[in-house]
């Protein structure tokens, strides 16, 4: 089996990161915060040492400004319901997941929020020009993806504030495609909150994930969920210090301390080298890919503004059965459909049909995008009745 569905989940992961899983769960993943006992207090170390990694990743400014969260879905809904109030403005983009268009237009469907959408070029960039003209005196906050899950466009999520008059709207950004594989961080990108899963390009496990926020916006945000922390536990109110203000009940131990050695592997590795190694295995692909006429990409056509995450249609096969074919006759694993993106699919021209999505990973290798090539080819040929 080849695996080129990694902007869903990454396959394989480091070794480190399921024998740390499997050996939190054999020799004793205590509850964290609840007691002064050897366990407890190993598990409260393992949270402390993963928040470090990602404090380090992410430029928080402590860490307990890294909150843990079930996943980026759970923590992009904390951050907007912790963060809106009745009458709030939000800018957003086409280009965005579900995982904040449903949250918004929930809001909105309930009348607490109205909220702007920026539209997109042909390869899926949002237009940050239109900013200015969709900021109103009530905008409260902009949040865009870093990259898109459709089409693997980089956005310039780091030059929002500039175009904004307003300079002290929030801006939260999706980090759901672009932790692992890009830089991506509070001060660097000029942010007030970065959300993450564990389980792309960080190499954790499933059902990891949170967000980082600067001070200033959690000054600004009230608790979304609440219940027992382990700390002031003789009070009925949440605690409103960091991180216990936004997590409550029990910590996925097991998988944090996975996502710790994931992390770890990508900043032994660096994010140059797997930047510079992601870049040249895509100018094959799309090198070849513009030689199957038969075949569309809706997305950046160089490497540059872009990570290794493919959306494509095929002139003559809708993409579930390009993708069945992919599978039963290649042993190829990747992804049809409209990844949770109805919005983008319409900006790229592929709503009716949705698209076929390759994603490349941290374990990609040349002679699995050869094969990948090969079946591509094949497919067209078959398109064609050049084959039987």
């Amino acid at each position: 089996m080849i695996y080129m569905d990694n902007a869903s989940t990454t396959w394989k992961k480091p070794p480190a990161v399921s024998d740390t899983v499997y050996r939190s769960l054999q020799e004793g993943a205590g509850n964290p915060g609840r007691g002064a006992n050897a366990v407890s207090l190993g598990s409260s170390g393992i949270l402390l040492r993963t928040r470090g990694l990602l404090m380090e990743l992410f430029q928080a400014p402590q860490p307990e400004n890294v909150i843990f969260k079930a996943s980026v879905t759970d923590a992009l809904n904390t951050l907007l319901l912790g963060l809106l109030k009745p009458g709030d403005h939000v800018i957003s983009s086409v280009m965005e997941h579900n995982s904040v268009l449903r949250p918004l237009e929930h809001l909105k469907q309930k009348g607490i929020i109205t909220y702007d959408l920026l539209g997109a070029d042909e390869e899926g960039r949002i237009l940050l020009q239109e900013l200015p003209q969709l900021e109103r005196p009530e905008t409260r906050a902009v949040i865009l993806s870093h990259v898109s899950n459709l089409t693997g466009t980089l956005q310039p999520i780091e030059k929002v504030r500039e175009k904004l008059k307003n300079k002290d709207i929030f801006i939260l950004a999706d980090a759901a495609q672009s932790a692992g594989y890009l830089p991506v961080g509070l001060i660097s990108h000029d942010l007030d909150a970065i959300a993450f899963t564990g389980h792309k390009g960080l190499l954790g496990p499933q059902g990891t994930g949170g967000f980082a926020l600067s001070d200033r916006l959690n000054a600004a945000m009230e608790p979304v969920f609440t219940g027992g922390t382990g700390s002031d536990s003789l009070s009925l109110h949440q605690p409103m210090f960091l991180p216990d203000k936004f997590e409550s009940g029990t910590q996925n131990v097991a998988g944090i301390a996975g996502l710790a050695e994931g992390i770890k592997y990508i900043k032994e590795l660096s994010l140059d080298i797997i930047r510079t190694n992601h870049q040249r295995l895509t100018e094959v692909f799309l090198q070849e890919l513009s030689t199957l006429p038969e075949i569309t990409l809706h997305g950046p056509a160089t490497s540059a503004g872009r990570v290794p995450n493919f959306s494509m249609t095929f002139a003559t096969l809708n993409p579930s059965e390009a993708a069945f074919r992919l599978e039963q006759d290649f042993g190829i694993i990747v992804r049809s459909g409209y990844h949770c993106a109805p919005l983008a699919h319409k900006a790229m021209g592929t709503f009716e049909t949705g698209s076929v999505r390759i994603s490349f990973g941290h374990f990609t290798t040349e002679t699995e995008l050869i094969q990948l090539i090969q079946a591509l080819r094949t497919l067209c040929e078959v398109q064609h009745g050049r084959l039987p």
